[in-house]
């Protein structure tokens, strides 16, 4: 916000601070300078050179000795209202930034988690937050996918989004919380796969149909390291379909003779899922892929105590060891 000066004649506001507005307001509510500079822990002598600085800086007494009172001028009445504004903006911004407290908070939050960031028990966290802030709104979303999820970040759409993508490398105004990486171990299956009784070998990844979790930048990925090390061996790359839900990833598979490669995590929540599955390890010497997961936010509440409160209790429950193991290793950036 910018201070004007009276009507008849702008005036330059460099040097203009809060802490001078804050003495002006003080000496109009108590009607006394003494009390005035005590309530800014100022000298009297101080506050009346400070008040002498801003009244020449706004061209305007704003508040006038009128007998044994203090009285608002002309323009005085507005700019006074105006400053009570900033002040008690600059008051929400800066106890924001330091001071959250849950049970009488009316925040509106939004969260969008990847549909293959299983890692995170998004049902006990919700229940976690709703139950020590239950004033809050909490929104769980699907994420818009590709650019859209920076975009819905940084329009404020989007406080947090749970992901597989790291946020652009030239993105500075958003920040990113990179968990321990997982890694795709295992085949998940039909207990009743026609051709697939015992352990999975390289043969049955080049030969059998997959099924995948849908990824909307999957033209930008580089290539397969799966894929890669079939095809060195002498294997066709893998034959994928994409479906776009973890739900119908688990009945795809339940139900037809498609295998889904996955983490131990990602196994253990299809087979809850879906009856019927099973989990078998990947063949020895294929490569173990690294799958990352991240937390992104945007800068304008990087400093919120709200917000950081929020992503801490997310933070406690995302799985970054073993199953049914909650470990919370962050890194930021």
């Amino acid at each position: 916000m910018s201070v004007l000066g009276p009507p008849h004649e702008a005036s330059p506001v460099s040097g203009v601070d809060l802490r001078q507005l804050a003495l002006l307001v003080a000496l109009h509510d108590t009607q006394s300078l003494n009390e005035a500079a005590r309530r800014l822990h100022m000298t009297p002598s101080a506050a009346s050179q400070s008040l002498q600085r801003l009244r020449a800086r706004l061209g305007d007494d704003i508040v006038a000795r009128q007998g044994n009172a203090y009285v608002v001028t002309p323009f005085g009445e507005g700019a006074l209202e105006a400053f009570r504004d900033m002040l008690r903006l600059w008051g929400e911004i800066s106890a924001g930034s330091t001071v959250f407290d849950p049970p009488s908070s009316r925040a509106h939050w939004s969260v969008a988690c990847a549909e293959e960031f299983t890692e995170i028990d998004l049902d006990a966290s919700y229940t976690a937050i709703v139950a020590a802030a239950p004033g809050v709104r909490l929104d769980v979303v699907t994420p818009p996918g590709a650019q859209a999820d920076w975009d819905a970040l940084r329009s404020a759409r989007l406080d947090v989004l749970l992901t597989t993508r790291a946020p652009p490398a030239d993105a500075s105004d958003l920040h990113a919380e990179r968990f321990p990486d997982v890694l795709l171990t295992h085949a998940c299956l039909s207990v009743a796969h026609p051709r697939i009784a015992g352990g999975i070998t390289l043969e049955h990844l080049s030969r059998e149909p997959h099924v995948r979790l849908f990824n909307p930048d999957a033209a930008d990925l580089p290539p397969d390291p799966i894929d890669e090390a079939l095809v060195a061996a002498g294997l066709g790359a893998r034959r994928c379909s994409c479906v776009p839900t973890l739900a119908r990833w688990a009945s795809v598979v339940a139900t037809t003779d498609r295998l889904a490669l996955v983490t131990a995590h990602q196994g253990s929540v299809l087979m809850r899922l879906a009856d019927g599955l099973r989990m078998l390890p990947l063949p020895e010497g294929l490569p173990r892929v690294p799958m990352p997961r991240y937390m992104v936010w945007h800068h304008r509440t990087n400093a919120s105590a709200a917000s950081r409160w929020l992503r801490e209790r997310l933070r406690s429950f995302v799985f970054t060891g073993s199953v049914g193991q909650p470990s919370a290793t962050p890194s930021g950036r």
